[in-house]
C-alpha cells in the first residue's frame, strides 16, 4: 500500500513474490474478463451522460492493433510463436476503442502473424446501427466494407497510397476530390461464391489536404451527404482516431504495458487485462470527476488522473467504513479535477521501440 491517502493508518506489508505468484495461479482469466466487461459497461453508462461524446448523433469508434514482445518461455513460444530469427515470442493485440469517451470496449490477442483484418472483423460484432467506425490504411478491403454494411455500421476509412482500389485510382486520375465510386468484389470471390453474395458497393470517395503537409488523404465513407458532411468535417472526424494511438502510448509509457513478467498464457492474459482494467477505471473516475465538478471531460489530464488513481486505489479497496470510502473517493475526484489538459499544437511524438531488430537496430548501436 502507498500510505498516501490516510497517512495515520497502518501501512500493510505487501506479500512476497512467491506468495503473489501462487495466488495468481488461482485466478481464472474468465474472472478478469468479467471484471473488464463490467468496467466497460460502467464507463459506457457514464459516457452517455456527457453530450459531447458523440459526433452528429453517432457513437464513434476505431479499431487498431499493436504488437508486443513477450518473455521467453516454451509455453509462450508454442502459443504465440516468434518472428523469424527472433528469440522472444510476440503477440498482436487488437482493440475496439471509443475515440470520444476514450474507453477500450473490447480486445483480442493472438499470435504475432494473425492478420489485423481478421481481428477487426471479430471486433465488429460489438457494433451496429448508430455506430461510426474509423479505420486506418491497413484495413480497407472489399470484405471489410461488405461486413460493415451488412451490420449497418457507418464508416470512414483511409485508403493506402499503394494498392489502392482500381476504381479509386480511376477517380483520382480525373482530378476530382469528392464523388462516388463503385467497388466490385475480387474475381477470386466471384469464382468461389455466387455473385449475389458479393454485390457491387457504392461508396463516397473524398480527398482532403492534411494540415501542415503537402500530402493528401483519400477516404471511402458511407457518409454520402456532402452538405451535411463536408470534406473538412470528415478530415476533422478522422483525426479523432488519434485517441486510440494516444491510448496505446499511455499504457505503454505510463502503465508499462509491454513489460510482461508472466511466462504462461494465463499470466500474460492477466497482465494484459489488468492494464486495460486500470486504464478503464481511471477513465471512469475522470468521467465522474467531470460530472461532479461540472467540467468537460476533455479538459482533464489523463496522466494526472492515472497518478491520482494510484494514490487512492489501495485505500479504497481496504477502507474500513462506507464513510471512509466515500471520503477517499471525494478526494480522488477532486485531485483529478485539479489538473487541466493543455493542448500544445505542433508537438511531435517520435515512435519508440524496444526492438533490437529491423529498422530500429541503429538505435542500439
Amino acid at each position: 500500500m502507498t500510505g498516501l491517502a490516510f497517512s495515520h493508518q497502518k501501512v500493510v506489508k505487501p506479500p512476497d513474490k512467491a506468495a503473489f505468484h501462487r495466488a495468481r495461479k488461482k485466478i481464472p482469466v474468465e474472472v478478469c474478463q468479467l471484471l473488464f466487461a463490467e468496467a466497460v459497461a460502467c464507463a459506457q453508462s457514464l459516457a452517455r451522460q456527457h453530450e459531447k461524446l458523440t459526433w452528429n448523433g453517432f457513437r464513434v469508434y476505431a479499431i487498431d492493433g499493436t504488437k508486443k514482445n513477450l518473455p521467453h518461455s516454451e509455453a509462450l513460444l508454442d502459443f504465440f510463436e516468434a518472428p523469424r530469427h527472433a528469440h522472444f515470442p510476440q503477440m498482436i493485440t487488437g482493440v475496439l476503442f471509443d475515440v470520444l469517451a476514450k474507453v477500450p470496449l473490447n480486445y483480442m490477442r493472438a499470435p504475432f502473424n494473425t492478420p489485423e483484418r481478421e481481428m477487426a472483423l471479430e471486433l465488429l460484432r460489438e457494433l451496429g446501427p448508430g455506430d461510426l467506425l474509423l479505420l486506418d490504411r491497413g484495413y480497407p478491403s472489399y470484405g471489410m466494407f461488405l461486413a460493415l454494411l451488412k451490420q449497418q455500421i457507418d464508416f470512414l476509412i483511409r485508403l493506402p497510397k499503394d494498392g489502392m482500389f482500381q476504381e479509386a485510382r480511376a477517380f483520382l486520375a480525373r482530378g476530382k476530390r469528392d464523388g462516388k465510386i463503385t467497388v466490385f468484389s475480387p474475381q477470386k470471390l466471384l469464382r468461389e461464391h455466387p455473385p449475389e453474395n458479393y454485390p457491387p458497393l457504392t461508396l463516397r470517395i473524398v480527398v482532403v489536404s492534411l494540415p501542415g503537409t503537402a500530402e493528401d488523404a483519400v477516404f471511402l465513407t458511407t457518409l454520402r451527404d456532402s452538405k451535411k458532411y463536408p470534406r473538412r468535417a470528415l478530415r476533422n472526424l478522422y483525426h479523432y482516431r488519434w485517441s486510440e494511438e494516444e491510448f496505446f502510448k499511455t499504457i505503454k509509457e505510463h502503465l508499462r504495458a509491454e513489460e510482461f513478467r508472466g511466462k504462461s498464457v494465463q499470466f500474460i492474459d492477466q497482465e494484459l487485462l489488468s492494464t486495460y482494467l486500470y486504464y478503464i477505471l481511471t477513465r471512469i473516475l475522470m468521467l465522474e470527476a467531470a460530472r461532479h465538478h461540472d467540467l468537460p471531460v476533455a479538459n482533464l489530464e489523463t496522466k494526472a488522473a492515472l497518478v491520482a488513481t494510484a494514490r487512492y486505489l489501495d485505500r479504497l479497496w481496504l477502507a474500513e467504513t462506507l464513510d471512509q470510502c466515500q471520503e477517499l473517493l471525494r478526494r480522488c475526484l477532486a485531485e483529478i479535477s485539479w489538473r487541466k489538459y493543455r493542448p500544445r499544437p505542433g508537438r511531435k511524438f517520435p515512435r519508440k521501440s524496444n526492438s533490437r531488430h529491423g529498422k530500429w537496430a541503429n538505435r542500439w548501436a
